[in-house]
């Protein structure tokens, strides 16, 4: 008798091609997002052809439109594959019965137009930014401290940037320059402090960015100048005000290795439970984050 194997393993696929392309920023995040979809034995790929799409499938998606119709593609390509478009909010996605859109985590919703939007319609979920890690493995990681402090991202706060004798990295440039996630995995590890620099922006909209809980996951002490990042963190991210300030923390913490070590652990402790893409993936399933 013969016995005919069939490939059971399922697929998540990032799209963007000429109809419906992804931002290279979301190419990034969704990238790193479905690190949590591998660690489950799916298939992730980046995809630039619509036809690749089956029934079964997931599917992330960004919004740059270069058609008037994308709803109406993917209906006829795969109606019931599991959707996740970031900002489509400008479309009828009723015919997709499995779709869910996906937006930034602002929790001051009366800023966005589009936020007030979302939280009124069942089929959204805000997209959780967060570490790439098992949680199991957090505050089991070999550190190995070589400088003070590392920043990487966007460059914000460069009058914060501390002095010397302080050494680190501020590592700064638009996407094509950013780090890929075992580079800035490699820089937390070096590092005793991670500088959670936000933009006025999101610190206006309460959203938090994925940089302040990598540096919890990998044993730095975050210091930030985002009080929504602290209340946000339970109080696990340190907050400073002024240079002057944020350069006495890190001297406090340095000169105080007992006080240092309850905040990593504390961090630890924060991220295993909230911090990593594993808690993302829960909260695609619910309404509201737990935190």
């Amino acid at each position: 008798m013969m016995i005919i194997l069939i490939n059971m393993q399922k697929n998540v696929y990032i799209l963007n091609n000429n109809l419906i392309g992804c931002p290279l920023v979301m190419v990034y995040v969704f990238t790193e997002y479905c690190g949590v979809f591998r660690r489950m034995g799916y298939n992730v790929q980046v995809i630039t052809t619509i036809e690749t799409i089956q029934n079964d499938d997931i599917v992330f998606m960004g919004d740059s439109f270069m058609v008037s119709n994308p709803v109406d593609i993917l209906y006829k390509q795969a109606p019931n594959a599991k959707y996740y478009g970031w900002y489509w909010h400008k479309h009828d996605v009723s015919k997709l019965p499995n779709f869910v859109h996906v937006y930034e985590n602002f929790l001051n919703k009366q800023r966005d137009p589009r936020i007030r939007y979302y939280v009124t319609i069942p089929n959204s979920r805000p997209l959780l930014l967060r570490a790439d890690e098992k949680p199991n493995d957090i505050g089991k990681i070999k550190r190995n401290e070589k400088m003070d402090y590392c920043y990487m991202g966007a460059p914000y706060c460069r009058e914060y940037v501390p002095s010397s004798p302080l050494k680190g990295i501020y590592h700064v440039g638009k996407w094509e320059k950013y780090l890929n996630y075992a580079q800035r995995k490699e820089i937390y590890l070096s590092s005793i402090f991670a500088l959670g620099f936000q933009a006025m922006e999101n610190i206006h909209n309460e959203h938090v960015s994925q940089r302040i809980y990598e540096g919890m996951t990998y044993g730095c002490i975050v210091l930030t100048n985002s009080e929504p990042a602290v209340k946000q963190t339970n109080g696990v991210a340190v907050l400073f005000k002024t240079k002057g300030e944020l350069e006495s923390l890190m001297h406090y913490y340095k000169e105080h290795p007992e006080a240092r070590k309850k905040k990593q652990e504390e961090g630890y402790e924060f991220v295993r439970n909230y911090g990593t893409n594993s808690y993302s993936y829960e909260m695609l399933l619910h309404k509201t984050p737990t935190y």
